[in-house]
């Protein structure tokens, strides 16, 4: 939850940083770049011996994992980010605030719940909630490249959590946020230098900036991916994706409070079915999947019927038992 909170400053300090002239590549280069001098810091201030032979000798599903995790973060962020320059932020957190549908889907598509009918009406409440949201209000401009960069964002957040859930092996959770922020930070400062390379150095002259940037980098950049995969991996992904719900209603409050951007009516009403749904569907399927590995237990064991059966066709064996 504490990683959702941080995680939740990211869409008003975003909007505040691109009304001083930033793009969404260099504002999110500046947080990564933040967020890995903080985790460096820890990783030094926390070195144990072992730790850098942990990293070069990680397994090779683990590796792979990791590397697929540190690629969906990157794209997860340039993703956002650009929503976040197109949308209002309520709109774009409570649209990429779907993203325990895409973790609930996926967990059900492998064989692990059924939802049946519950799921199914569960799934129409959330596409209601995603109408509402393109069009909460006749005055608020929703554009349909936004919302699907929102969408993208919740799906490499889901890949995100179901590529984290178990873990990386001997590799401790600094060490993996500490890789996939630094990923992140390569790959959004070469596309900030591709393509806008004269906004990479506004930071520097900007004092009031860099102090915006470098708070945002330290709870957000740092803290959040720190935290978020220390819960994921001792909660596990459905827990974890519940909690983080808590990040599209603070950063709506937060935008609120920050940028004066009121939520309309029909806003409030969409992101309450789309979280309700969010939650629903991660409750519901869990039911059955659970009575089903019940009756799968009691109908595999056999030990109950084979003792009874002896007993009635062996009475000899039953007086040996009382001799």
């Amino acid at each position: 939850m504490g990683s959702a909170i941080a995680f939740a400053l990211d869409g008003p300090v975003a909007r505040a940083a691109y009304q001083q002239g930033l793009d969404p590549a260099t504002f999110g280069f500046w947080r990564a770049s933040a967020g890995v001098v903080v985790l460096g810091g820890w990783l030094v201030t926390r070195m144990r011996p072992g730790t850098f032979t942990a990293v070069r000798q990680m397994r090779r599903a683990a590796a792979v994992r990791l590397a697929l995790a540190a690629v969906a973060g990157l794209g997860l962020n340039l993703a956002l980010f650009e929503a976040f320059a197109r949308l209002p932020v309520a709109v774009a957190v409570a649209a990429f605030g779907c993203y325990p549908l895409f973790v609930a889907v996926w967990e059900a598509a492998c064989g692990r719940s059924r939802a049946g009918v519950a799921g199914l009406s569960v799934a129409v409440v959330a596409i209601i909630g995603l109408a509402l949201l393109m069009r909460p209000d006749p005055s608020v401009s929703a554009p349909a490249a936004g919302l699907l960069l929102a969408l993208l964002a919740a799906v490499l957040h889901a890949t995100y959590i179901l590529l984290g859930r178990g873990g990386w092996g001997e590799v401790g959770d600094s060490a993996a946020a500490f890789l996939i922020v630094a990923t992140g930070a390569a790959g959004l400062g070469a596309l900030s230098a591709a393509t806008r390379p004269s906004t990479m150095l506004a930071p520097v002259t900007d004092f009031g900036l860099t102090g915006l940037l470098l708070f945002e980098g330290a709870l957000a950049g740092a803290a959040a991916p720190l935290l978020f995969l220390a819960g994921l991996r001792r909660i596990g992904a459905t827990k974890t994706a519940v909690l983080s719900l808590c990040e599209p209603l603070t950063a709506t409050l937060l935008a609120a409070v920050m940028l004066r951007q009121m939520p309309a009516p029909s806003q409030l009403l969409g992101a309450a079915l789309l979280v309700g749904a969010s939650i629903a569907i991660q409750i519901v399927p869990g039911r059955p999947a659970r009575a089903a590995a019940l009756e799968s237990r009691q109908m595999l064991s056999p030990r109950p019927y084979p003792r009874r059966t002896r007993k009635a066709r062996d009475p000899e064996g039953a007086s040996c038992g009382t001799n």
